[in-house]
């Protein structure tokens, strides 16, 4: 049994103070980033968080770390959404995306460039189309891919 819950990736000074559910684990990233895994779901945290840190953040919900909801969002409302392991995805009933693979990858370099980092379109396609056993190491591939670094 894998892992079930919402991963946030935030630029927050402080440690995930949000919602109702535990934080299981939380590790500090490169340039003041955050990755906060919760045991559970916390609707609308996403918002909440670039509302309150007016930066730009992801969120993803992880299923039985088979497939990964991934939303972004920037201050100025430039969003994209998407599922690592889409065919994962479609098997579970996941609805359509509304955006193509292309409009997903251009949103997501928009996110990166609205966000101060530098991604690379191939490596972000890369990592969009990855598979890894778990949905978690996939999402840790895209956020590289924008080019949050783990190392701080």
């Amino acid at each position: 049994m894998g892992f079930s819950g919402r991963i946030l990736v935030a630029r927050i000074s402080e440690p995930y103070q949000g919602g109702d559910v535990a934080v299981l684990w939380e590790d500090e990233r490169a340039h003041g980033w955050r990755w906060v895994q919760l045991d559970g779901d916390v609707p609308g945290a996403l918002e909440e968080v670039v509302a309150a840190s007016g930066a730009p953040a992801i969120a993803a919900y992880v299923l039985d770390s088979d497939v990964a909801d991934v939303e972004a969002l920037t201050p100025s409302g430039r969003r994209f959404h998407t599922y690592l392991h889409p065919r994962t995805a479609a098997q579970f009933g996941a609805p359509a995306l509304s955006q193509s693979p292309d409009e997903v990858l251009a949103a997501a370099l928009g996110w990166s460039a609205e966000a101060g980092l530098v991604a690379e379109p191939a490596a972000v396609r890369a990592a969009l189309e990855a598979h890894s056993v778990q949905a978690e190491d996939t999402l840790a591939g895209l956020i590289e891919a924008l080019g949050i670094s783990e190392e701080v």
